[in-house]
């Protein structure tokens, strides 16, 4: 291969490994990076942009397109074929029309599209689209008085040390927000948030500050399941009647576990600025004014200053509205160095965002009436369908899972975007174009991934200790999504998923692979068995109580024949989906060639004024290398700014 480099499908068929790509160098090797990898800090090692990690590597010269050879268009009238008759036999088999729509008609509700009912049977997103105008408009009220409050502060001072003028209306607004949402239990709330930055003030710096954080926060997730949320009648008889005042969210421990990763954030981030600053002998960090732009790398790395590690900002940022319910999830460095100076939201990016969140809906809207799902999941009787009919239903049960999440991730990120602050974007690619399980994971929450390696992997060894730390990482994730043993079974599945596909990284890493012409077939061969271990365990890990029935029915000797059609299909597929990548590389490399066209010119020797010749001769500039081109012009625009 040109430059020694592996195309975009080899093996790990994902995208290049980079340091920030969260959980890249979970297992092993990544086949698609360099055959060496270096280990990263704490900090190196998480928020780094994809862009800026891809510009720390030389780029390869992109393959030759295959989309319109011969093979290409059998893959195409294979979609032909069998897209649309997926969708036919969905919406066939939730017709009102079966005689088993009479035993889950009661979990549908009237809809508004195409004469027929709507399936809202999933609580989460019921209570989301119930909600959604209240939320709405919440969000205009939000962004509205911020804006209007930072104009009327615009150049005041903090009334306490380290508070920030830009969070004065968010801390306000959030308390509002938070009794409105918890009620009375915003006492509850409170009280947790306040034990934890007591506990991080008093052990930050010391040896052991983290087990002291982590064994807080992990009491504290069981205590808040064990007792439901508690009651003010069990604290005291005399308090019982501020348990009829819970307010919107009654169970608001629940959506607490979002706020359990802030306050480790903000906890671990004060541990380790004080470290820091123990460690260091230089003079004290320059004034603010020289770190006001800065990547999204830097903010995350840069430590904030000790003054604005207060309760201020800690209190602001554990209940910012925009994020409080869903995030995405931003560390503490990274939310005041945006708050320290905000900016106006970019309009066009924004509003584009925006229209694509309510195509998302809309989509949606359209599976819920006419493919129901959820309502045939719960029911769980599965004898009168196929195995055909069974394995759609679970595919669309995990489609519809990760539209759920996109939209109310996107609706959460427009509206902190609208406040001006950037944030990552979960669910980068759609559920359907992921065929490695490092890359699945990375992509579906992204920002709560980004926070994993941050504060769990990289801490507890990184890629040294990956054969067993992938297995802690996965088991705090279950527990923190919900302490049952089945969300167990589904990230053991997973952690041991992560081998096989490490394994097959490590070995097939090889350039020699790569140049044969069978390798990309023996990619899609591995990447479709990879895609249907990812659907069994997230249908065990989401799926509902008949999910058994259901994967007993896909995988036995009556589904054989399915199974093999199923297998030869997705391989037709993952082929398609190898070209398409190649293609957003092919993207890529123009973009970057253009880019660093001027900067090429710029290094070219000039020909002396008194020879003519030299300057008509067609003398080109010596070959650059992308990346220390790219380097350098950033570097440039650091020291300019």
């Amino acid at each position: 291969m040109p430059g020694g480099r592996l195309p975009e499908h080899a093996v790990h068929v994902g995208s290049p490994a980079a340091p920030g790509d969260a959980l890249s160098h979970t297992v092993l090797l990544s086949a698609l990076g360099t055959h060496q990898q270096q280990e990263h800090s704490s900090h190196a090692a998480v928020d780094m942009p994809r862009d800026a990690a891809k510009a720390a590597r030389p780029m390869r010269a992109p393959l030759p397109s295959r989309l319109s050879t011969l093979e290409f268009r059998a893959y195409y009238l294979t979609y032909l074929l069998v897209v649309p008759n997926m969708a036919y036999t969905v919406f066939r088999a939730s017709s009102p029309a079966r005689p088993e729509y009479a035993e889950y008609e009661h979990e549908l509700s009237d809809g508004w599209l195409l004469g027929r009912k709507v399936d809202l049977s999933d609580g989460q997103w019921r209570t989301f689209r119930s909600h959604l105008p209240a939320f709405s408009a919440a969000m205009l009220a939000f962004v509205a008085l911020s804006w209007a409050a930072r104009w009327a502060l615009r150049g005041r001072t903090a009334a306490a040390a380290g508070a920030l003028p830009a969070l004065w209306l968010p801390w306000a607004f959030a308390t509002a927000f938070v009794v409105v949402l918890s009620g009375a239990s915003i006492a509850f709330v409170a009280a947790l948030a306040a034990g934890n930055y007591a506990l991080a003030r008093r052990v930050a710096g010391r040896r052991w500050a983290p087990a002291a954080i982590w064994a807080y926060n992990m009491l504290m997730l069981f205590s808040n399941e064990h007792f439901r949320g508690y009651r003010f009648g069990a604290v005291h008889e005399g308090l019982a009647w501020l348990d009829s005042h819970r307010g919107l969210l009654r169970r608001w421990d629940i959506t607490f576990n979002l706020t359990m990763l802030r306050m480790v954030s903000f906890a671990i981030d004060h541990h380790w600025s004080t470290l820091r600053r123990q460690s260091q002998s230089q003079s004290p960090p320059p004034p603010l004014q020289h770190q006001a732009r800065q990547t999204a790398k830097e903010r995350v790395e840069q430590p904030c200053r000790p003054e604005e590690y207060c309760f201020f900002n800690y209190w602001a940022y554990i209940l910012y509205p925009p994020l409080y319910l869903t995030g995405p999830i931003i560390t503490f460095n990274d939310f005041v160095a945006q708050m320290r100076r905000p900016t106006l939201p970019a309009l066009r990016p924004t509003l584009a965002y925006g229209a694509r969140l309510v195509a998302s809906y809309l989509l949606m809207e359209l599976v819920l009436h006419t493919v129901y799902s959820v309502a045939i999941s719960k029911w769980g009787h599965w004898d009168s369908f196929s195995a055909y009919e069974i394995s759609l239903f679970g595919y669309m049960r995990l489609t519809f899972i990760w539209l759920k999440l996109l939209i109310i991730w996107r609706f959460a990120r427009f509206w902190a975007m609208a406040d001006g602050l950037e944030t990552v974007d979960n669910m980068r690619r759609c559920m359907s174009n992921n065929y490695s399980l490092q890359q699945f994971w990375r992509d579906w929450h992204c920002s709560y991934n980004r926070w994993l390696v941050r504060y769990v992997y990289v801490p507890l060894g990184g890629r040294r200790t990956s054969s067993w730390n992938v297995f802690v990482v996965f088991t705090f994730v279950a527990l923190w999504h919900d302490l049952t043993l089945r969300l167990l079974q589904w990230a053991w599945i997973i952690a041991l998923l992560f081998l096989p596909e490490g394994l097959a990284t490590w070995y097939f890493a090889r350039p020699q692979w790569a140049a044969r012409p069978y390798f990309r077939f023996l990619c899609s061969a591995g990447g479709a068995l990879n895609i249907m271990g990812m659907m069994a365990a997230n249908l065990v890990g989401f799926g509902d109580a008949g999910v058994d029935k259901m994967l007993a029915k896909i995988f036995c000797r009556e589904g054989a024949v399915f199974l093999a059609a199923a297998y030869a299909a997705l391989n037709a597929h993952l082929q398609v989906m190898f070209e398409l990548r190649e293609h957003e590389y092919r993207r890529e490399y123009r973009r970057r060639a253009r880019d660093l066209r001027p900067a090429e010119v710029e290094m070219a020797p000039r020909p002396a004024a008194s020879d003519p010749s030299a300057a008509s001769s067609g003398a080109s500039s010596p070959r650059v290398d992308p990346a220390a081109a790219h380097r350098t012009r950033s570097a440039a625009k650091r020291a300019a700014s």
